[in-house]
């Protein structure tokens, strides 16, 4: 697979910042406290020439030479992390007498114990951490065997105008570093919109019932800590707060979906941006009236005797009438007998040659008065 010009992109296009480090050298605890600039020292990696009769070829080397670290700190008014280092660097070079070395290595009480060299205390390990943008630890720079070879002098002046106080610069030897690439932990960020109220909205209209659709209505909302509201079926964005948006009847009875053959609905819904990066919803069904046709009229039929039509004439007729007019409402008017004990008792089912079919769909043990007139 061909590598892809994209896939050469960083993923973090931010700049390294020279102000996010922290110096750490197990020897001198109180100097990397006030530290103020470290490096990642250079490396140069010598060469020869490989002689040829048209030019020199250059060849890679099998050395490799690291530049010295350096280390400026702020000198604390007591000297103690000036003086630590210069202990240190007196106790390597002992000038005075071997009993200098010795007490380096006696007194040291930060050494490490793992370290090849703890037992003469002169050398000490030392970690450069590189901190990003965010302040997360993404690197590290381990030092090994690391001691002093240098220190600046510290400078006094009562000609100064300013306060400008006093820095020091140790450069260190060691033996080699390592540089420990490390992925920063996510952040849990508490923003402020964290401690923001919860956003609310609200949907309604002003119809009642089931509507006719031959008439107009409103949808009306009202919200509270959004910063962007949108209803969908194809209302859109509305103002922030509360409102009233006026709706064709005709137009959105068109988009319903149908219910049955009487009935169709289309639910609209509200969506609220918060201020604290939430969204909240908010939903509204309007139910329609179908238009009265031929095929979804109501249908009452009356019967007060039947006998001369026999069961399979009534059942014929019922089944092509339910075949032509599949959605429509059927009611079927019957005179009650008082002497029985019910509407579908077995004497008018008898008398009327009801449809066994029309009994199967309904249930004899109830009945159900329309009050309403037809349309």
């Amino acid at each position: 697979m061909r590598n892809k010009p994209w896939n050469n992109q960083l993923d973090n296009r931010n700049y390294l910042s020279p102000v996010g480090f922290k110096f750490v050298i197990t020897k001198a605890p109180k100097a990397d406290f006030f530290s103020n600039s470290a490096n990642i020292p250079g490396i140069n990696l010598g060469f020869a020439e490989q002689p040829t009769y048209l030019k020199n070829i250059p060849v890679a080397g099998d050395k490799l030479v690291y530049d010295d670290f350096n280390l400026t700190f702020f000198v604390d008014e007591n000297l103690i992390n000036y003086m630590e280092i210069h202990n240190w660097m007196k106790g390597l070079g002992f000038p005075e007498s071997i009993q200098q070395f010795i007490d380096l290595k006696r007194s040291d009480e930060y050494a490490p114990e793992n370290n090849a060299k703890s037992a003469l205390n002169e050398y000490s390990d030392a970690t450069l951490i590189i901190y990003n943008s965010n302040f997360n630890e993404i690197s590290k720079v381990h030092f090994k065997d690391v001691f002093p070879v240098s220190l600046s002098t510290i400078e006094f002046d009562a000609t100064a105008g300013d306060i400008n106080y006093v820095v020091a610069t140790a450069t260190f030897k060691y033996s080699i570093y390592n540089i420990e690439v490390t992925t920063p932990e996510p952040q849990i960020l508490t923003s402020v919109s964290s401690s923001l109220p919860s956003p609310t909205v609200t949907l309604t209209s002003t119809v009642t019932g089931n509507h006719d659709p031959s008439q107009n209505f409103n949808l009306e909302y009202t919200s509270s800590n959004v910063s962007s509201l949108s209803i969908d079926q194809g209302v859109g964005t509305v103002a922030v707060g509360s409102g009233s948006v006026p709706m064709v009847g005709s137009v959105e009875a068109a988009k319903a979906t149908n219910i049955d053959s009487l009935t169709s609905s289309i639910t609209y819904t509200i969506t609220g941006v918060g201020l604290n990066g939430t969204n909240v919803t908010a939903s509204h069904t309007v139910i329609f009236l179908r238009p009265q046709t031929s095929v979804n009229r109501v249908c009452i039929a009356i019967i007060d005797e039947s006998q001369g039509d026999t069961y399979k004439e009534m059942e014929d007729r019922w089944v092509q009438f339910r075949a032509n007019w599949p959605d429509r409402h059927f009611y079927l008017l019957q005179p009650s007998d008082q002497s029985s004990g019910g509407m579908y008792d077995s004497s008018i089912i008898e008398d009327l040659h009801i449809p066994p079919s029309f009994l199967e769909q309904t249930d004899p043990d109830t009945t159900t008065v329309d009050t309403e007139p037809p349309d």
